[in-house]
């Protein structure tokens, strides 16, 4: 009994020391590894991330509806499959809705980039070049979690 009293204490009192940790960390950090490689990377000032990450945020909302909608089809669209009864003209109609939402998605998605491109100078857009082609030739899981994978400043 004591063993297992002295094992929650000790997760307590990690738990607290993480949370606190969070919670001292500065607000000017960015919010993740992508958006520091590419903050780092690319020279971004304060206001340009600041109006990327307003996009961003703008974008998740403005699409919440159909990433929802979107989620809703696939399960329906798992349920059918994965019913014998199920006759394949059904599928395809589902297929055909999940494909109609995925675009109407990447449309926003492509709207929202556009949008990005439009905060960079050319400088930096000339730059996203070399950030795309090292992040397909390295693969994204080693590219996500490597901080020397960011691409160095020139």
């Amino acid at each position: 009994m004591k063993k297992i009293f002295i094992v929650i204490a000790v997760l307590i009192v990690s738990a607290a020391a993480v949370v606190s940790a969070y919670a001292l960390q500065s607000e000017e950090k960015p919010g993740s590894h992508k958006e520091f490689c590419f903050k780092k990377y690319l020279g971004l000032s304060d206001q340009q991330l600041a109006k990327m990450k307003e996009l961003r945020n703008s974008f998740r909302n403005d699409t919440r509806d159909l990433r929802y909608s979107l989620a809703i089809k696939r399960l329906e669209m798992r349920k059918l499959f994965t019913d014998p009864k199920t006759d394949d003209a059904t599928l395809i109609t589902k297929h055909k809705e999940i494909s109609k939402l995925r675009q109407q998605l990447s449309d926003k998605k492509a709207g929202m980039k556009i949008e990005w491109r439009k905060i960079l100078t050319p400088e930096q857009i000339a730059k996203l070049d070399r950030i795309l082609h090292r992040h397909h030739a390295k693969g994204w899981a080693h590219h996500r979690h490597h901080d020397s994978q960011c691409p160095a400043k020139e």
